[in-house]
């Protein structure tokens, strides 16, 4: 299992650029569901960022087999020491059992610089079984009970680069 997990965010050409010159890492490109031209480089290597601005998350448990090809998940929440335990028991057990349907892989980790922010990572076959999931979990529900609460959710998808889309742009005129 790695050990832990880093993020950038920049430009297509920069992160590209990254991934081209680093062929050894384990590097996952995503665009954000919602603002595509947000895009986010995660760093699953297990080994010191490579990255010059990162977000560096240590993983605390994983289960399933990952597939970063479809649609990803990523949840940051800040808790109290109190909700720390009884979210890392719910968290624990889910990563012991079976995972939700839909759920391909979760990783459970902490924001390397503050304890208290928890982060789900999970990999999905479909963002309809990521909702299904989600509507069920209700994090926000379960947790927010102050007025300084902090959720920060992020849906991403790999980026369709612009020859896949005229590819595909092509199949449908064919098809017409």
């Amino acid at each position: 299992m790695t050990s832990e997990i880093s993020v950038t965010y920049g430009t297509y050409d920069v992160l590209t650029r990254i991934i081209d010159d680093n062929p050894q890492r384990q590097l996952h490109l995503f665009q954000e569901l919602n603002d595509p031209t947000n895009l986010m480089l995660s760093d699953s290597t297990g080994t010191k960022s490579i990255f010059n601005s990162s977000i560096i998350y240590d993983v605390l448990g994983h289960s399933g087999v990952d597939n970063w090809d479809i649609f990803v998940n990523s949840t940051v929440i800040e808790l109290n020491d109190d909700q720390q335990k009884v979210f890392d028991a719910r968290i624990n057990k889910l990563l012991t059992t079976t995972l939700p349907q839909g759920m391909l892989s979760m990783y459970s980790m902490y924001y390397h610089k503050d304890i208290t922010r928890r982060a789900l990572l999970t990999t999905w076959d479909s963002e309809a079984s990521y909702k299904k999931w989600q509507k069920q979990a209700d994090l926000s529900g379960k947790y927010h009970v102050s007025p300084d609460f902090y959720m920060h959710v992020g849906s991403y998808i790999p980026p369709i680069d612009e020859e896949e889309e005229l590819e595909t742009d092509d199949i449908d005129n064919e098809n017409e």
